[in-house]
């Protein structure tokens, strides 16, 4: 299986919005998550945070099929990464998707010294995930709701420019 990971393009808008509400629907449908879920974000929504100053959305492609979707948000320097709303359709999810697209974005952005995201505490298959990738907890934790914890995480790049 290979992923290809391409920018996002203004005409990618419809299939990441339905990728992302796809994917975050059994999210929501279980945490009830009203005020932050990204399945209830709407197309313009998306599109205006794939395309806002610093961020730079990807889309994850299995073939000719258009499979998950994910934006980084970096610093004016271009050294720290924020991963947000990755999201890969249900139907792929658990064939290393993700891992592979993750891998291929810190490749794409060397200069990148620090990475960050948060995810779902109570979701251990995506902990599982970053922790696999390197990531490490941070000790912030977020309760959004009685069902649901976001917990942050942070991983130093790999790269040798930064090694210390």
């Amino acid at each position: 299986m290979h992923i290809k990971v391409s920018r996002f393009r203004a005409h990618d808008t419809d299939s990441v919005f339905a990728i992302q509400r796809a994917a975050f629907l059994p999210l929501y449908e279980k945490y009830r998550d009203d005020s932050s879920n990204p399945y209830l974000e709407s197309k313009a929504t998306v599109f205006h945070k794939y395309t806002r100053a610093g961020t730079i959305g990807y889309i994850f492609m299995l073939d000719d099929t258009a499979v998950g979707a994910v934006r980084i948000h970096t610093d004016e320097e271009n050294r720290l990464g924020r991963i947000s709303a990755l999201c890969v359709l249900p139907q792929y999810q658990g064939k290393g998707i993700a891992q592979a697209a993750l891998l291929e974005i810190e490749r794409l952005h060397p200069g990148i010294e620090r990475w960050f995201l948060d995810t779902i505490l109570e979701e251990a298959g995506n902990c599982h995930l970053y922790e696999k990738l390197g990531y490490e907890k941070t000790g912030k934790t977020e309760v959004v709701n009685e069902k649901m914890t976001l917990v942050f995480y942070e991983k130093k790049s790999s790269s040798p420019r930064f090694a210390q």
